[in-house]
């Protein structure tokens, strides 16, 4: 499995919505806000600790994927040693995960 449907996974079997940002402005528009706005940032670079962000996630949820058995320890570290890899070769582009913001107004009743 790759990293990302690792996350996506784990974060799904602790109860939690790993993808809720695009679906934001829908469910505040459906909570009744009006005037419903968003905006997307997704930092990226070519070099320096934007690049470290998929190693270093992947690092830290470690123990929660091999809790719920959808890696072991040795998948994991050549996982890890493989973005390490992609993140201190030059030209490769690293990213944050997107970060979505929403937010309307409420009608006063």
């Amino acid at each position: 499995m790759l990293a990302t449907s690792l996350y996506t996974e784990t974060v799904k079997r602790h109860g939690a919505d790993p993808n809720i940002g695009p679906r934001l402005p829908a469910l505040l528009a459906a909570a009744g806000f009006e005037n419903v706005q968003m905006t997307v940032a997704q930092p990226a670079a070519l070099d320096g600790e934007v690049k470290l962000m998929s190693p270093l996630t992947m690092e830290n949820i470690a123990d929660a994927v091999m809790a719920e058995g959808l890696a072991s320890r040795s998948e994991i570290d050549q996982i890890v040693g493989e973005l390490y890899t992609y993140a201190r070769t030059p030209g490769t582009i690293g990213c944050m995960p997107r970060v979505v913001e929403a937010w309307g107004r409420r009608s006063s009743v």
